[in-house]
Parts: structure tokens; C-alpha cells; sequence
């Protein structure tokens, strides 16, 4: 795939997108984004808090995208917005790769199996495989390397970047983006005990993924053992996740890296899960729970709420003083109880 030309977008319409309300030249271009440290003449900036502005600019930004409250701290080309990286979200939608692509593309040395039905304006990258059977959506972009198995099928607008793979009957909806390594539908880890041995349980059931989800880079998520395994429209996985058979993800939850949920567990809409969170089995999470980073999630959450089970980082010599006092308090228990009676 050849590398594109910058967009060139003139600010009334970056404006219209992000519904603010423009100070400044509506016919100037800007052609890219960059942060408030490394701003360029004709790039887009945003201001999240005043704190962030440097006290000078060797080269001001093209524009800056500011609350109405910090727009005295810039002069220049400004566009007025309720909440600048929301705005900033929506217009990178602008110069993301792969925008303005009027043919369908497959690579030479790509290949396409039969009975596969490739969508308008879709590209395949070189050495990319897809199997037989599928459908690829319109606008599709599938990666250099990537590996589609017979029956999978993939939402217009989906982008599917290099080295990733689909295992057997995936389904992916429209408008997603799979970052380089992720791997969706392998077997999940189910094995049966007999005699001391395990007895390997084949897993049947496919990946069913929403709309406009995003799925980080070596992101695995496996396939169910008899029913699918089901992450809801608009979830964000972060990079290095494991999801495992038959789990499902309700709508516009978002789950940072490293984070591991164990089979058959259920998550509810809008959950918000930090960093290396572990999720046991056969759990049931309500909708609107937030873990915080590295807690361990042994039974079930039936309501909304904050949960934690970290201990933070501290001094070495405080921690060790802490778990003591902690491993203390069984045997303080037990006296109190003897004491009792």
C-alpha cells in the first residue's frame, strides 16, 4: 500500500465537524494534528488545561482547539469547544490513514480464496491470506501479512492491520480497528482431568465482535467452546488482553493492557477496567463497575460501584510493616474471640 498524501481540510469544515465555534480564518488548511509541545504552522493543537500551554511558541499552531474559558491563552486561529479532546478525538478521524481511497486493491503477492467476496474500495495488503468463504466489507483495509481462515467476515470501514489473525468464522462489524498482532477465534483452554491426565475440549463456537470496536496490538481474544464468545458495540480493548472462551463484553466498556478475563465471565455496558486486572470464571459483572488497576476480581459485582485490592507502591520498609500488621490480624482475631468467651 503506498503512502498517502496529507489531506489539506480547511478549518471551517474542522469546525462543522466538532460543532465549535471558530475565532479566526475559516479558509486556512491545516493538514495534520500535533501536540500543544511540538506545534506546527499548518497543524491542528488542543488545549486540555492552561497548564499544558508553554510559555512561548517558537512556531504557534495552525489552530488550537481551547475551552472558551482558556481561549484568552492563544491568539491566534482558535476554535472554541465544550471539551477539547473529545474534539480532538473526533477530527483525527480526518487524517487517519486510509482516508480518500477510491479503488479496491489486492497485492500480487496477496491471496484470495475461493468463494470469498471482496467489498468496494477494500485493500489487501502483500502477503496477506484470506481464506475461503469470506465477506470483506466495503472500504475494508486488511494488513500486510494478515491471516483471515475460511468464513470470517468483516463490517465495511474495518481495518485489519498487519500480522493479525482470524481464525475459522470470525465475524467483525463495521468501522473496527484490529492493531498489528491481534488474534481472534483461536481454541480456547479447556481440558478435561482423567486420570491424572487432561482430556482436550474442542472448542465449537466462534468470535461475534460489535461495531466501532478497537482492539489493541497482541490483543487475544478466543472462541467459544459451544456458543460464541461476544464483545458488544463500541468496546476498547487496550493492547496485550486476554479474553477467553464464551466471555461477554457488554457496549462501551473499555479495558486497559494486560488485563486477563477468564472464561464464561459475563461484563456489563460502560464498565471501565484498569491495567493487569485478573477476572475469575463464571462471573457476572453489572453494568457502570470501574476496577481500578491490578485489582483481583474473585466473585461476582451485582451493582455499580468503584472497586479496588491493590496495595500502591510505596517504601519498601512501609509495606513490609503493612503486610505484617496484615498477617497479624487472624491471630489478633482468634485472642479477641478467646477473650470473648
Amino acid at each position: 500500500m503506498s503512502r498517502q498524501e496529507s489531506p489539506s481540510i480547511r478549518l471551517a469544515d474542522i469546525a462543522a465537524l466538532c460543532g465549535g465555534r471558530l475565532e479566526g480564518d475559516p479558509d486556512a488548511i491545516i493538514s495534520g494534528l500535533a501536540s500543544i509541545d511540538r506545534p506546527a504552522a499548518d497543524r491542528l493543537s488542543f488545549l486540555a488545561s492552561p497548564r499544558h500551554l508553554p510559555d512561548r511558541f517558537t512556531v504557534p499552531p495552525g489552530c488550537l482547539l481551547v475551552t472558551e474559558t482558556h481561549a484568552a491563552a492563544f491568539t491566534g486561529n482558535r476554535i472554541l469547544v465544550a471539551d477539547p479532546y473529545l474534539a480532538y478525538a473526533q477530527v483525527s478521524a480526518l487524517f487517519a490513514e486510509g482516508q480518500g481511497r477510491e479503488d479496491s486493491r489486492v497485492h500480487p503477492n496477496a491471496v484470495v480464496g475461493p468463494g470469498s467476496v471482496i467489498g468496494h474500495r477494500a485493500i489487501i495488503g502483500a502477503g496477506a491470506v484470506v481464506g475461503r468463504d469470506c465477506r470483506i466489507g466495503d472500504r475494508v483495509v486488511i494488513g500486510h501479512n494478515a491471516v483471515l481462515e475460511d468464513g470470517c467476515e468483516v463490517g465495511d470501514g474495518t481495518r485489519i492491520e498487519s500480522s493479525v489473525t482470524l481464525c475459522r468464522r470470525s465475524r467483525i462489524g463495521r468501522d473496527c480497528v484490529l492493531s498489528p498482532g491481534v488474534v481472534v477465534g483461536a481454541s480456547g483452554f479447556g481440558y478435561a482431568p482423567e486420570g491424572g491426565r487432561w482430556t482436550k475440549i474442542h472448542q465449537l463456537g466462534g468470535v461475534d465482535i460489535g461495531d466501532e470496536v478497537d482492539i489493541g496490538a497482541n490483543t487475544t481474544i478466543d472462541r467459544g467452546a459451544i456458543d460464541d464468545t461476544v464483545i458488544g458495540d463500541r468496546v476498547k480493548l487496550d493492547n496485550q488482553i486476554q479474553i477467553a472462551h464464551n466471555v461477554r463484553i457488554g457496549d462501551d466498556t473499555i479495558i486497559a493492557g494486560c488485563t486477563a478475563v477468564a472464561g464464561s465471565t459475563r461484563i456489563g455496558r460502560r464498565c471501565r477496567i484498569g491495567g493487569r486486572v485478573s477476572i475469575l470464571d463464571h462471573l457476572v459483572i453489572a453494568d457502570d463497575v470501574v476496577l481500578n488497576a491490578g485489582a483481583f476480581v474473585a466473585s461476582s459485582i451485582p451493582e455499580a460501584g468503584t472497586w479496588a485490592s491493590m496495595i500502591p507502591a510505596q517504601p519498601a520498609s512501609r509495606w513490609r510493616r503493612i503486610v505484617a500488621m496484615l498477617n497479624r490480624l487472624e491471630s489478633m482475631r482468634n485472642r479477641s474471640r478467646g477473650d470473648g468467651d
